[in-house]
């Protein structure tokens, strides 16, 4: 990423710090951001990146015999990484924004393993004491790592859309939310969503590069107490959607990002 980039990162890492500690709260959201997903070419390969060098551990996984494999990364359920190694390869080109973002206490401990790996971890100094690296895990996919006291965590699940307004307006309708900060410089056009609980939600549209094809397999899980609610309004906008059973569903944003809704039962 270019300098000027890096810079212009300053205000988006403090907003998402603040939307991602503000967005749990003591009564059950409708709506809860679990998990921030992309493909991988192996698991193990990429289990061992996040492990040994972000430092990032197992929580659990899925296996769909011949089809699918999926570590769960991350220190808590409601805030994890879903790497997805499926059978059927896709070749697609991985966009150079962070589709993803972490904080760990200490960006220096990371530097260590890294250079031990023999490989660079380029630790930015943004000003105001906010510190970041952003590096690319095995199959490219960019993870940005702040720096943030305290317990490491997921901080939050990115999409890389086309039009920022449509994908937003898409959001509000199926989800009913509301969006929070938005922030546009000459490099990208952001804005994070109100989901109400788990990993801050952000649409990022990039201005430096085309857009890309998108995957066919999803980009973020979001457990929902309205998934009645949102399977109806996604049916009435008239956009693929496809159901699994009666309490999960996949659907394409209007940059082809498909996203996957799980029923929460609420409590």
């Amino acid at each position: 990423m270019k300098p000027s980039a890096l810079r212009q990162l300053l205000p988006l890492v403090a907003l998402a710090l603040i939307t991602s500690s503000g967005a749990r709260a003591d009564t059950m959201p409708i709506h809860t951001v679990t998990t921030t997903k992309f493909t991988v070419e192996d698991a193990e390969v990429s289990k061992a990146f996040y492990e040994d060098l972000l430092g990032v551990p197992e929580l659990r996984r899925y296996v769909d015999e011949g089809r699918l494999v999926e570590p769960f990364m991350g220190w808590v359920e409601d805030g994890r990484i879903g790497l997805l190694d499926y059978n059927e390869k896709e070749t697609l080109k991985k966009s150079s924004a962070p589709v993803s973002a972490i904080s760990v206490p200490d960006l220096e401990e990371l530097a260590a393993r890294f250079e031990s790996a023999g490989k660079q971890f380029p630790i930015y100094d943004l000003g105001g004491g906010t510190r970041l690296s952003i590096v690319n895990d095995p199959s490219g996919n960019a993870i940005e790592i702040v720096e943030v006291e305290g317990a490491p965590a997921v901080m939050g699940a990115r999409l890389i859309v086309e039009d920022r307004a449509a994908a937003e307006e898409w959001f509000l309708e199926v989800f009913d939310v509301e969006p929070d900060n938005r922030i546009v410089t000459d490099n990208f056009d952001e804005v994070f969503l109100k989901m109400g609980g788990g990993l801050f939600f952000a649409l990022y549209e990039p201005k430096d590069e085309p857009p890309l094809p998108k995957s066919n397999y999803p980009v973020v899980a979001i457990y929902s107490t309205d998934y009645d609610g949102v399977l109806e309004r996604i049916k009435a906008l008239g956009l693929y959607v496809r159901e699994r059973g009666d309490g999960l569903l996949f659907a394409r944003d209007p940059s082809g990002n498909v996203v996957e809704v799980v029923r929460q039962t609420a409590r």
